[in-house]
């Protein structure tokens, strides 16, 4: 009779800890993040601007070595906001003025491009195409961590409505809206 309870006790307690180890594996794994990618998660937040705001993902510009492709890109009264996406999971660190910037995801220590830096390319291009006109940049970050204080223009996806309704002043005429519009089409 002590062996049958034993045993099943062991049984018991070997069932526990594998459920506990893999409550760790997937956790570490980042399963219990988002599974919604941060351009969708951007999407979504614009999905909610009102009429003033015409919307455009993925537009392609001619660049000096290249072609861009910026995530999004918004016209609106207050000006032609140019948003950059930094879609990296970890916790990010840096200057606002270095071309590089850390990264340090499960313990692992690596570089990325400043993505600010990033974005004036993507102002430049869409300068040469449209003329100077009211920029506006902004770079939206979804599932990192910031380390530093990137400037007003770095925000969390979740701060990206904020960010539109903190810039309330008219720059751009109708007329210049809709000829923005024509050649983005």
């Amino acid at each position: 009779m002590i062996e049958i309870i034993t045993a099943y006790w062991v049984k018991v307690f070997a069932t526990l800890v594998v459920f506990v180890g893999l409550i760790i594996l997937f956790l570490r794994s980042g399963g219990g993040g988002s599974n919604i990618s941060g351009a969708e998660q951007i999407k979504n937040e614009l999905d909610r601007l009102d009429e003033k705001y015409v919307v455009f993902d993925n537009v392609i510009v001619q660049a000096e070595r290249g072609v861009l492709i910026i995530p999004y890109v918004v016209i609106s009264p207050y000006g032609v906001f140019v948003i950059t996406l930094c879609d990296l999971p970890g916790k990010i660190s840096g200057d606002k003025d270095e071309r590089e910037w850390q990264i340090k995801r499960r313990g692992v220590n690596d570089t990325i491009l400043n993505p600010l830096w990033e974005n004036r390319k993507h102002i430049n291009a869409l300068e040469k195409k449209l003329g100077s006109r009211p920029f506006i940049p902004v770079v939206v970050f979804t599932h990192s961590k910031l380390a530093n204080d990137f400037g007003p223009i770095a925000v969390r996806v979740g701060q990206l409505r904020k960010f539109f309704a903190s810039h309330t002043g008219t720059s751009m005429r109708p007329d210049n809206q809709k000829s923005v519009i024509a050649i983005l089409n």
